[in-house]
């Protein structure tokens, strides 16, 4: 099983994930991201913190970026 990184980027703050996880494949991580995603924004937003161009770097094991998910894109609001 592949290991994927999910590093988080926020504004010029970068918070690597040393660990990774084991997951079946990039689907499987995109959706490990969009879950910690909203565990994240619930703490935000609880805090009254800004929620604005936080996101997910999806990574494999040599470092390249295979995809992104943006915390607000896992919000579900009105239009």
């Amino acid at each position: 099983m592949p290991r994927y990184y999910l590093h988080i980027r926020d504004g010029s703050s970068f918070y690597e994930d040393l660990e990774g996880s084991d997951l079946k494949d990039l689907d499987a991580a995109r959706a490990a991201a969009a879950d910690g995603a909203r565990e994240i924004l619930a703490e935000r937003v609880r805090m009254g913190l800004l929620i604005d161009g936080q996101k997910f770097e999806i990574c494999d094991g040599a470092g390249t970026l295979l995809a992104t998910v943006s915390f607000k894109s896992v919000l579900k609001l009105p239009e």
